[in-house]
């Protein structure tokens, strides 16, 4: 009996640990694809290794941005929060090593059972009519932290019940989101035989239902239009992510003043470090996302090669990013005016003197509005574009500030328009019906 206990324990320890635990996941899945052991072998550890950067990218930024963000409620009275899904898992990471420690190795149960549960639903869609197999990793694990957490922080249960609880939430709304982009997704890509999987499902469905009332798709096509060349450098996010908290992040700084990083004046060493901070930024999230491209590559073999047993003829979801080929210009139009969108929230927030700063992030006003303003543009031309991308920057401006105040997350919020209406309206349903809030 003690043996048993010692391996149990060893066990539960080895599955306690997000690496580990979805390494496993990936040299399953290799397994029964009948790859060879050293193929199965470097799946494994490419999945842990890129878990493990994922984990120093998020600890980085935690350390370097969580005591600024901070400082802003202790100096200014004003709750600051970036919008950024790279953002969260740091945010959720902190949140969980002052409250429930143990929480962090709770999430990879829930992305696996989240998917089981996925290909359930897909595999009973004579039932459900859902079809959507939703395999975009990264998105996949943000959004397991996320519900991980405010299923905890909400009721507090113990580990299982969180678990199963997490799992079903997030895949009901990977399975349902994905497939209502079924259609659409088909007409813009002309039967590319994928649909959208991300983080903007609502709005990419309300796009695609409403931007025929600002125009003629087929005349005023925003693909016929020239932009300047210049806004192409957006698309690079090495340059973007820095020259976004440029823009954004350093006259928050400045407003705080000097002392907020420990200096006496503003000095040509305070700009200095100032700038050195926002280009950190864009190493940090680079960091995170070598991480998740090495361990999001490993799992997609796997998990198509498990969705390729278990369901045939189902609808694969992928990244949003991937129809960008077929409308460029619509995604440096959409980010642009999701930024001015964007601008005229904070600039309304701090009008009003909302206790909550949002601080844009790149991913949201880059990735969310570029996917949107494809449907916006295939459905409605450049005018749907502009209307819908202005209401997108608004929605995650204002949304992001809605569920920042419920989540119990401080610094960070996943930002994308679907966390500014869907999952703020998940958290109000919850505050409604936990006794501890």
């Amino acid at each position: 009996m003690e043996a048993f206990t010692k391996i149990f324990d060893g066990f539960s320890a080895f599955m306690a640990q997000p690496a580990l635990l979805l390494g496993l996941v990936a040299a399953i899945g290799l397994i029964a694809l009948k790859k060879p052991f050293t193929r199965v072998l470097s799946g494994f550890v490419k999945t842990a290794v890129g878990v493990l950067i994922l984990t120093t990218g998020s600890g980085q930024i935690t350390a370097t941005f969580r005591p600024i963000i901070v400082g802003m409620k202790d100096v200014l009275g004003i709750e600051g929060v970036i919008i950024d899904p790279y953002t969260t898992y740091p945010a959720v990471q902190a949140a969980a090593a002052e409250q429930i420690p143990e929480l962090i190795s709770w999430i990879g149960y829930v992305m696996v059972l989240a998917f089981l549960i996925n290909i359930l639903l897909v595999a009973l869609r004579k039932i459900t009519h859902l079809r959507a197999l939703f395999l975009t990793g990264h998105i996949m694990f943000l959004h397991s932290a996320l519900m991980t957490w405010l299923v905890w922080y909400f009721f507090q249960l113990p580990q299982w019940p969180t678990i199963i609880i997490s799992a079903v939430i997030v895949s009901v709304y990977w399975t349902i989101g994905a497939s209502i982009l079924i259609k659409p997704t088909e007409i813009i890509t002309n039967g590319a035989g994928f649909t959208v999987a991300h983080q903007q499902h609502f709005m990419n469905w309300v796009a695609w239902k409403v931007a025929h009332l600002f125009g003629d798709p087929e005349k005023e096509n925003i693909d016929n239009l020239k932009l300047p060349g210049w806004l192409n450098i957006f698309s690079d996010n090495i340059v973007a992510v820095p020259l976004v908290m440029v823009i954004f992040f350093t006259p928050i700084l400045v407003w705080l003043g000097p002392a907020a990083l420990g200096f006496e004046g503003f000095t040509f060493k305070y700009f200095i470090q100032v700038l050195l901070l926002d280009l950190s930024f864009g190493v940090y999230v680079t960091i995170i996302l070598t991480g998740v491209r090495m361990f999001v590559a490993e799992l997609a073999v796997a998990f198509n090669g498990i969705s390729e047993k278990l369901l045939p003829g189902a609808v694969v979801g992928v990244d949003g990013m991937a129809i960008a080929p077929y409308s460029p210009n619509s995604v440096i139009a959409g980010f642009v005016f999701c930024a001015i969108g964007e601008a005229i929230g904070i600039i309304t927030l701090i009008a009003t003197k909302n206790p909550i700063l949002i601080i844009p992030g790149f991913v949201p006003v880059f990735f969310d509005a570029a996917v949107t303003a494809v449907f916006a543009n295939k459905f409605g031309g450049w005018k749907a574009v502009v209307v819908i991308s202005i209401v997108v920057g608004l929605i995650q401006v204002f949304g992001s500030a809605w569920a920042a105040s419920m989540s119990g997350l401080v610094g960070g919020w996943q930002g994308n328009s679907d966390f500014a209406t869907v999952w703020p309206t998940i958290m109000t349903i919850f505050k409604a019906i936990s006794p501890l809030r």
